[in-house]
């Protein structure tokens, strides 16, 4: 019987002895293992010389099992694994934050960019006038030598006391910005000591241009434009101001393409497309410039129009949703500031309302407003005659339902807010009586018996209102009068 040999070696050729020994590493043995009882022996690290893939149990040595075994020889246990619908919850989540930070951080340098344009570009500014003095310790001398050894000597503005003092007098918002412009343009260097007159209606450019060394000071006139005021009323005001020629202006109202949603493109060429759009206010025009003196005007009311805290942008909103577009409340706002001066526009806004809305009551539709049959004549009367009110025009309330062709004057702001928000009321009629009091009622009985009692209110004819009701005959229904 042949003897087995050791570990299954059949032939002792095969065996090597050190493949089947341990190394001691002297290096690695600490102080107190050199002592303890258990340190006899192989002290060292255990490294087969030959078969180093495997130990002699067959099991495997590969570095991956030592990498997941502890200190104690345990296999570490594998990460436990969300389930799949958390994981790909967690990871749409992380894509909406991502997402809602983008579309955050998109509307916040949308509105900032909106902004600074604005301010570039002298854009919905409310209108200021300002000197700006510049003084000469503001100003550096620099010498450059070019290619060709020829000297150049510029004068450059210290563009951070500049931009502070436009800011401080309400002509910039962003000092910054316009420091940036100005260098980038190279517009800081042609700036010279001086006093410089400057507004609002200024761009970066133009603020830049008119504190350069060569420029003169344009002539500027001051002019209030009253409120009420017709288009043929603030073109004579401007005429004997000064600001420019009838012709000028006239040319300058029909023809100037002035780019406003609220202006009837189809209108150009009649200079009545402005009227009640030129914002009643104090201006300072440049002289012989009749588009810019009609220019300021109209962006100031459009200023006006979109700023909310002068008009209630949610009512503007409102009534446009209705139906009445800008050009309608401008009419309404118009009618309202010939009516009245008194604190009662809204009342009569809401009258006005009443009767367009209303067109089966009341009035019919009609509006009946004395003051767009004013409109046609050439001086305004203090009673209308039966001649009058006969007048065949769009603009005659009393023979045509609805709203006049277009405003009849330039209303002013609180007209414009009453226009936009009238208060809720039934009434259809109203009266200024002899207390100087405007007022106000439901039904026609109780006008006409308020009316005949007041002695300040007079009565051209006996039949008047018969009359109005002839005259209407030929127009539609007629119910009562104003």
């Amino acid at each position: 019987m042949a003897s087995r040999r050791p570990n299954g070696f059949d032939d002792l050729d095969d065996f090597n002895i050190e493949d089947y020994t341990s190394t001691v590493d002297f290096d690695h043995i600490s102080p107190d293992e050199e002592d303890t009882p258990d340190s006899a022996g192989d002290t060292g690290r255990y490294t087969p010389v030959g078969h180093r893939g495997s130990d002699l149990d067959g099991q495997s040595g590969s570095e991956d099992d030592v990498a997941q075994t502890g200190k104690k020889g345990k296999k570490r246990k594998p990460k436990k694994k969300l389930p799949l619908g958390l994981r790909i919850l967690r990871k749409l989540l992380f894509i909406l934050i991502w997402l809602l930070l983008i579309v955050l951080a998109g509307y916040f340098l949308a509105k900032a960019g909106w902004g600074w344009a604005n301010d570039l570009l002298a854009l919905n500014k409310e209108p200021a006038t300002a000197v700006i003095e510049l003084d000469e310790t503001i100003f550096t001398t620099e010498t450059t030598v070019n290619d060709d050894g020829e000297e150049n000597t510029v004068s450059r503005a210290d563009m951070e006391v500049v931009s502070s003092e436009l800011y401080d007098n309400g002509l910039i918002e962003y000092p910054w910005l316009f420091k940036l412009f100005a260098t980038f343009t190279h517009k800081d260097t042609k700036l010279a000591p001086g006093s410089y007159e400057l507004n609002t209606d200024m761009d970066y450019s133009a603020l830049l241009r008119n504190m350069a060394p060569k420029a003169k000071p344009r002539p500027t006139v001051d002019v209030m434009i009253p409120e009420g005021y017709t288009l043929e009323q603030i073109i004579d005001l401007l005429v004997e101001q000064g600001v420019a020629s009838r012709e000028e202006l006239e040319d300058a109202a029909a023809n100037y393409d002035y780019d406003y949603d609220f202006l009837d493109k189809s209108t150009l060429g009649d200079p009545k497309r402005l009227e009640g759009f030129l914002f009643p206010d104090t201006y300072n025009f440049y002289v012989d410039d009749a588009a810019s003196a009609l220019g300021v005007m109209l962006r100031t009311f459009n200023n006006n129009l979109l700023n909310a805290k002068k008009i209630d942008q949610i009512k503007l909103s409102q009534a446009i949703s209705d139906g009445y577009s800008i050009r309608d409340l401008v009419i309404i706002a118009s009618i309202i500031e010939k009516e009245t001066d008194g604190i009662d526009q809204r009342d009569i806004s809401s009258v006005i309302f009443n009767r367009l809305t209303h067109s089966s009551s009341g009035t019919n539709g009609y509006l009946q407003m004395d003051s767009t049959v004013q409109y046609l004549l050439s001086e305004r009367k203090d009673r209308l005659s039966q001649e009058d009110l006969a007048i065949d025009s769009p603009y005659n309330t009393y023979l045509y339902k609805g709203l006049p062709a277009g405003p009849i004057c330039s209303p002013g702001l609180t007209a414009l807010q009453a226009a936009v928000n009238p208060t809720n009321t039934d009434y259809f009629y109203f009266i200024l009586g002899d207390d100087q009091v405007t007022h106000f009622f439901q039904d026609y009985d109780a006008f006409l018996e308020f009316r005949d009692a007041q002695t300040g209110v007079p009565i051209v004819v006996d039949d008047e209102d018969e009359y109005i009701e002839d005259i209407l005959d030929d127009f539609g229904d007629y119910d009562d009068e104003d």
